[in-house]
């Protein structure tokens, strides 16, 4: 085929279908719709089914119902239980010494997964990346405003300096 026959019959085809489209969208008026609710409304419609209410009543109950599960019962305390009490072994309470840390924020590079963190700690910077020891002391993550560290297993939160 020519390629002006074939552009002729592609242009005809765009213009069909594009017309059916149009008309699809614009063509159908409001009172074909009407029509159609018309039409379903005018048939009785009875179902097969009954539908029954179901009713009850509330009753107001004057009782607290908090108040149940704050009694105390008595409990007679045998020797046994007593001596138990006594051979506990309380855990000792470690008295962590932490040093003076100061935390000054933190730099992030393009290229770098972790920051970079600049802290004083007892009076002398560091410059660290996170997951970093200085010292006894980890540095574990570091946000905006404040850094979490661990010294001795025991995570402290430090809040930035503001000058």
């Amino acid at each position: 085929m020519n390629k002006r026959y074939l552009n002729s019959i592609l242009i005809i085809l765009l213009i069909v279908i594009w017309s059916s489209v149009i008309y699809k969208y614009f063509g159908k008026s409001a009172d074909s719709k009407d029509n159609r609710k018309k039409e379903m409304s005018s048939i009785d419609y009875k179902p097969k089914y009954k539908l029954t209410k179901d009713t009850f009543m509330l009753e107001i109950i004057n009782k607290n119902p908090f108040k149940a599960s704050k009694e105390t019962r008595k409990v007679v305390a045998t020797n046994k239980i007593k001596s138990s009490r006594k051979n506990k072994i309380k855990p000792k309470v470690r008295n962590v010494v932490w040093p003076k840390i100061s935390y000054h924020g933190f730099v992030k590079g393009y290229n770098k997964t972790t920051r970079l963190i600049l802290l004083k700690i007892d009076k002398k910077l560091y410059r660290k990346r996170e997951k970093d020891k200085a010292g006894d002391i980890t540095l574990i993550k570091a946000y905006n405003d404040s850094l979490i560290v661990a010294f001795n297993n025991i995570n402290k939160t430090i809040k930035k300096f503001h000058e």
